[in-house]
């Protein structure tokens, strides 16, 4: 599907306000109530958007350490059964398929490393997955930059890192409306008020007070960015000196770069995560070569990984299920 300046203006809004009325949204955006319909609609039939999903911070949830990791399984039927029962798995929010060194990549929250230390030894200890290799990333710094694609460069407005260390209480009612948004962000309030029977205006009082602690941060779209012709590549850069001059340097040149949506600090080797989206393998070329360019005075190693967007699937709450 070839996108044009309609399709970026209201993409661009509905990823931060899909949840709203259409008729709210073809104000926003200057569009005719009519046209939004039309064109949201196109957008699911067609597949291009996967899924409307809410934002949470999971600090305030219990879950204060964000990671991510790379496994390599002995056999490939280990890493397609181990990637099944991931979406069983309370931890694991994101995962996806690799291409290369790695089988899975997985996005998890812990509420602590003693919890996480728990997960990664039952992983070695289960006989039906041998584990030949994994990396694990603990984020010190993440920005994202989800919209290059349709030519906006602003920095996403939310983290995955937290210093907030106070918990939140819920209720039942609470943890129910967080679920619903969790697997549809677009759920409108009558229907909130249906599935959770309750009245329309206590729930609206809750989404409320749970947007106000900070507990619900927004909405986003997962897209299928290989139905735009679009392929994801990770950029593993480990810097013999990672300075602040040079982190500084990589952070405006993610910044700048029209192929680079996202980038992680990591506290151990490798130093840096860039992950790519791109239409040709040109272009990942040509991203290394910069990266070479403009740390010429330095020591770098990078590694390539390839991402399956086909595979990546999204579950912003696996705790509550």
């Amino acid at each position: 599907m070839e996108l044009n300046e309609l399709d970026y203006r209201l993409l661009e809004y509905l990823y931060h306000n899909h949840n709203e009325p259409f008729s709210k949204i073809a104000k926003s955006t200057k569009l005719s109530r009519d046209q939004v319909e039309y064109r949201v609609n196109k957008y699911l039939k067609e597949g291009i958007i996967r899924k409307f999903f809410s934002i949470f911070n999971y600090n305030k949830l219990g879950y204060r350490l964000f990671v991510n990791l790379f496994l390599k399984f002995e056999k490939p039927r280990m890493a397609e059964d181990f990637s099944k029962n991931l979406f069983k798995n309370k931890n694991c929010i994101s995962y996806g398929k690799v291409y290369g060194r790695y089988d899975i990549f997985l996005n998890a929250v812990f509420k602590d490393d003693a919890e996480l230390n728990i997960f990664l030894s039952n992983l070695f200890e289960d006989e039906n997955y041998v584990l030949v290799d994994y990396l694990l990333i603990k984020p010190s710094l993440i920005e994202l930059y989800p919209l290059k694609f349709i030519n906006s460069y602003k920095k996403e407005d939310y983290s995955l890192i937290f210093n907030d260390e106070s918990k939140v209480s819920l209720d039942y009612l609470d943890i129910k409306i967080l679920k619903i948004l969790a697997e549809n962000g677009r759920e409108r309030l009558i229907d909130l008020a249906l599935k959770t029977k309750a009245s329309s205006d206590v729930v609206l009082y809750r989404l409320k007070r749970l947007k106000s602690n900070k507990i619900i941060l927004g909405n986003r779209i997962q897209f299928n960015m290989s139905l735009l012709g679009y392929f994801y590549t990770i950029l593993m850069i480990n810097f013999r000196n990672f300075s602040i001059k040079n982190k500084e340097k990589i952070r405006a040149h993610v910044k700048n770069s029209k192929c680079t949506n996202s980038i992680i600090f990591n506290l151990q080797k490798p130093n840096s995560i860039i992950q790519l989206f791109h239409k040709e393998i040109k272009e990942v070329r040509d991203e290394v070569e910069k990266m070479k360019d403009l740390f010429g005075d330095s020591l770098i190693d990078i590694d390539i990984l390839q991402i399956g967007d086909d595979e990546i699937e999204i579950r912003p709450l696996p705790f509550l299920d």
